[in-house]
């Protein structure tokens, strides 16, 4: 068993969300008698001071979210291994985002996923370490949630929606700035690529790339660059068709770059963009919890996870993982389709009893083999992994 956990709590992200996540699996840690220190990663001296607590020994381990820390270096050699500190970086992104931090090859990195999908790519397009470690961010204790599951009649009858917006045609602007092969690639990729996970991106642009004489591999650095393009504008674009969809509706939706929308006469209203822990305090207070995937079939948002914890019914677009775990919540799983999208919103307000109790009844079967404390053991389990964590 560890001895100490070193977490990197990173308070950049929107709305202090990683930050939050990563309170929540320390005190995992914890309950198993591991002892952790947080440590901020903030203010312009945070490197230096890093360095100086991992000289201090006695770590196991070390744990952060979406890179950050990855890649510090000190005299040519990264932090990590002068110290002899593995460190278990969580991405909840791509690897197509920040992909030198993904490619890194050292057996004190161990790159970990919060998607299957994603550590797929790593391990057949990247390799660095021959291995990569997939983990959900899975369901956090019911705790979490102030007199969590509320009644029915205690709810306010209304769905919440936490998601950035943005205006797509901006995004496609900045495409026809391209070269006139790119240009093509890239938009008849998008158009193809709608209704299809990340996992299909590559084989995708290369047919369509390869009649104009570009031949590209997984790991190059255009291909990349059209994955995270591709990726962030299909994202984007459901989110798009799900809230002009859903705005007829008594939706709550908070976040930012939501200007586009033209919200005259909505059902739904538009708050604007709240922190992780107040919505974490207001999640219970709703009958439902609207959602998009990341582009993935191996697991969920963890916006569904945290919505079961909170008794609340996750609506969310089907995949695989949902569709073999969740068999009881099918009635509020949608493709991207405004008929799909509003029959699952309105399976949820014409019945929100029945709802919620699928939804109570799904947490209960899925708070042990996909809980955040199950997460935290596999994380445990990985770390002790990295002596061997290196092509033979």
């Amino acid at each position: 068993m560890a001895n100490k956990v070193l977490i990197l709590r990173w308070a950049g992200s929107a709305y202090d969300s990683l930050g939050g996540l990563l309170e929540l699996t320390a005190r995992e840690f914890a309950a198993i008698g591991i002892d952790v220190t947080i440590f901020a990663a903030d203010g312009t001296e945070w490197p230096k001071q890093l360095v100086q607590l991992l000289g201090q020994g006695d770590i196991a381990f070390a744990l952060t979210m979406s890179g950050i820390g990855t890649d510090l270096m000190v005299d040519g050699k990264l932090i990590w291994e002068t110290a002899k500190v593995p460190l278990f970086n969580w991405s909840c992104d791509h690897p197509c985002y920040f992909p030198r931090r993904h490619g890194i090859r050292s057996p004190y990195l161990l790159h970990g996923y919060v998607f299957p999908d994603h550590a797929r790519f790593n391990i057949r397009h990247l390799n660095a370490n021959g291995t990569a470690f997939a983990v959900h961010l899975g369901i956090p204790p019911r705790s979490l949630f102030a007199n969590a599951p509320l009644v029915p009649d205690a709810r306010n009858g209304r769905i919440m929606f936490t998601k950035s917006g943005a205006d797509i045609n901006r995004i496609e602007e900045s495409w026809r700035k391209y070269s006139a092969d790119l240009q093509h690639v890239v938009f008849a990729a998008a158009e193809e690529l709608f209704t299809r996970s990340t996992a299909d991106f590559v084989p995708v642009i290369q047919r369509i790339a390869e009649p104009r004489g570009l031949f590209m591999a997984p790991n190059n650095r255009v291909m990349l660059l059209l994955i995270r393009e591709l990726d962030n504008y299909i994202r984007f674009k459901r989110a798009n068709l799900m809230m002009d969809t859903v705005k007829q509706y008594p939706v709550d939706v908070f976040g930012s770059g939501w200007d586009h929308i033209n919200w005259d006469g909505a059902a739904a209203q538009f708050h604007g963009p709240a922190t992780w822990r107040a919505m974490i305090d207001r999640l219970p207070h709703y009958s439902g919890c609207l959602s998009i995937n990341p582009l993935v079939d191996g697991s969920v948002h963890d916006r569904v996870f945290f919505a079961l914890a909170a008794g609340v019914p996750p609506i969310s677009d089907e995949n695989a993982f949902a569709r073999a775990t969740m068999p009881t919540l099918d009635k509020y799983m949608f493709d991207f389709t405004r008929e799909r999208i509003s029959q699952a919103v309105e399976s949820v307000l014409a019945s929100p009893a029945e709802a919620i109790a699928r939804a109570d009844d799904t947490f209960h079967t899925l708070s042990g083999p996909f809980g955040l404390a199950r997460s935290a053991r596999q994380i445990v389990q990985f770390a002790g992994l990295h002596p061997l964590n290196a092509p033979c």
